[in-house]
């Protein structure tokens, strides 16, 4: 019978984590994307549709959900969060990386985290985009909102810059009242995503110091520079290798992610 465990892990700098676990079977940390954390419904979802074959282990990233934060935030205090789940979870373990949780994942890989493999879905760099001020202005841009309390115009412009939602799209959203909400509730925390996405640009020396199997997919149906960020992303890791998952887009269905992992966790057993 799979056993749904809550607990705090503390990172190095003191900072205490919520994770969450189901289930039994190869090991697996979820790092979501900038508005997945415990509770929310993609997380959830994706929990019950992996549990009955895999020990999925979820957290909330420092500044999100119920767990705490430390100032000054950095990219470094991220990848010390990552590495204290995994060495908390033991064993072997494979990281998957959603959305922005694909770079917090990549800079994991990087960093020394203790991973045997990674899965990252659609990592929403852009191909062609060299670091510029411009993106370090918005993530500056993305404070200062939040700071005179302009929350919701944080997350419009988040949403309208990173993942390139056309407007008639963020307004629905506005439309469903506790949806919404919650996308507000994290607002604070949106700028550091753009940090850690290295203002959009494929980090070419952190995907350079990756040593292990990564796996980099994209959904058939999600935009077209998604898709090509994906593969710019394997161009920069050695040895990663792109799958297209059709049908899927941006936020895959937990069945077809889940696939998408059978087939990674089975190559990865293989390599052992």
């Amino acid at each position: 019978m799979d056993q749904h465990v809550d607990r705090t892990v503390v990172s190095a700098d003191g900072t205490v984590l919520a994770v969450s676990e189901a289930g039994a079977g190869p090991a697996l940390v979820v790092v979501g994307g900038a508005f997945d954390h415990h509770g929310t419904p993609f997380l959830t979802g994706l929990t019950a549709a992996l549990q009955d074959r895999y020990r999925v282990i979820t957290y909330d990233r420092r500044g999100r959900g119920a767990s705490g934060d430390t100032e000054p935030w950095a990219i470094e205090r991220e990848v010390e969060d990552l590495a204290a789940v995994v060495a908390d979870v033991g064993g072997p373990v494979t990281a998957v990386g959603l959305c922005v949780g694909a770079g917090v994942v990549l800079h994991g890989l990087a960093g020394g985290v203790r991973l045997d493999a990674a899965v990252l879905w659609e990592p929403p760099y852009r191909a062609t985009v060299d670091p510029h001020a411009d993106d370090v202005v918005f993530a500056d841009v993305l404070d200062e909102h939040v700071a005179v309390g302009r929350r919701a115009q944080a997350v419009r412009a988040y949403l309208a810059h990173v993942l390139d939602l056309p407007m008639g799209q963020i307004t629905a959203l506005r439309l469903k009242g506790a949806l919404w909400r919650s996308l507000v509730v994290d607002a604070h925390v949106l700028s550091r995503d753009v940090r850690v996405l290295n203002g959009l640009a494929i980090p070419e020396r952190v995907a350079a110091a990756v040593g292990v199997p990564v796996l980099v997919a994209a959904g058939g149906e999600s935009l077209e520079w998604m898709r090509q960020a994906a593969r710019a992303v394997v161009e920069a890791v050695p040895g990663s290798e792109y799958t297209e998952v059709p049908g899927q887009l941006h936020v895959p269905t937990p069945e077809a992610l889940g696939q998408l992992l059978d087939r990674s966790t089975a190559r990865t057993a293989a390599r052992r």
